[in-house]
């Protein structure tokens, strides 16, 4: 009887090994490889590929719901062949183009939506541009931009004058009264007459050439040719945590949660493993097929035993 117990536990691990093997890889998860821009796509003149990824394409990862693949805040939309972006999960740009580098973004240029969509001539903004906490994008460093300065509904008391050399657009904006104006951030004249103003926005453009706010076709709405120019962006590459890098050195697409975090690797043929794509994950063939589970076979210690 000792001789049998003995036998027995000595065979205790080898069982354990074969019944984890029969229940395959655990980080040998699928995923729904379509929510992944596998090949670069277009929407109107501007070329999509990862780390972008449309909104609309959010799936569940590894028990995370609503998860994505590609960076956090490169959410887009095609609409009407405008490819849209949307930044602190509020504010819609238009993306003019994005320039691709090594692997990583160079820069994106953006358009304010309502620039965009203004059939008046005399375009205006509502907002700052603000970022996220955490935001993975930000001013390129080295790019020149300005600022331009709208101080909108602008009316002053008798005792107190508007600053001088400068004149007010002739554009009126509903649900404003008073005067406003429009001008370069470097050209604002100094003192407290902008306490007057309803509201003060800041919105950033690219400084192709100066700007003269004094001429009668900046003050009938000329100002919106420098706005739809655009400003750049960049992706912060050192918010990338170390096992996205080593993911997309796998070749791999990297999954995050709606709270930013990464949350597995995504690979081409659609497995999830939890840091690095196997060679064998580089195929196009079907993850469903090769995940599933050897057949199970079921051992009977007794029948080994009398083998023995």
């Amino acid at each position: 009887m000792p001789l049998l117990l003995c036998r027995r536990r000595r065979l205790l691990p080898l069982l354990l090994v074969l019944v984890a093997a029969s229940h395959g890889d655990a980080s040998g998860d699928t995923y729904d490889t379509s929510m992944c821009l596998q090949k670069p796509t277009t929407c109107g003149n501007v070329s999509i590929s990862y780390p972008f990824y449309f909104a609309t394409k959010t799936k569940d990862i590894n028990g995370s719901s609503n998860s994505y693949c590609g960076y956090p805040g490169l959410a887009i939309d095609c609409d009407d062949a405008q490819l849209i972006l949307q930044l602190n999960g509020a504010e819609k740009y238009k993306v003019n183009y994005i320039n691709y580098g090594n692997g990583s973004i160079t820069n994106v240029s953006l358009v304010d939506q309502e620039v965009v969509d203004d059939s008046s001539g005399c375009p205006r903004v509502d907002h700052n541009v603000t970022f996220a906490q955490g935001s993975w994008l930000l001013f390129p460093a080295g790019m020149p931009l300005d600022y331009l300065v709208f101080f909108l509904g602008c009316s002053f008391p008798n005792l107190f004058l508007p600053p001088e050399n400068i004149d007010p657009i002739t554009c009126s904006f509903i649900g404003l009264n008073g005067q406003s104006y429009v001008l370069p951030k470097d050209q604002v004249p100094p003192g407290s007459w902008s306490q007057f103003c309803q509201k003060i926005y800041e919105v950033p453009v690219v400084k192709y050439q100066s700007m003269d706010p004094k001429g009668d076709a900046w003050r009938k709405g000329g100002y919106g040719q420098v706005l739809r120019q655009g400003f750049p962006l960049s992706v912060n590459d050192s918010r990338r945590p170390p096992n996205c890098t080593q993911c997309e050195e796998s070749k791999g697409r990297c999954g995050f949660s709606q709270a930013r975090e990464f949350i597995g690797c995504l690979c081409p043929n659609g497995r999830v493993r939890s840091v690095r794509c196997e060679p064998s994950d580089l195929t196009t063939e079907s993850a469903v097929a090769i995940s599933l589970p050897p057949k199970k076979q079921i051992f009977s210690i007794d029948r080994i035993l009398t083998k023995n």
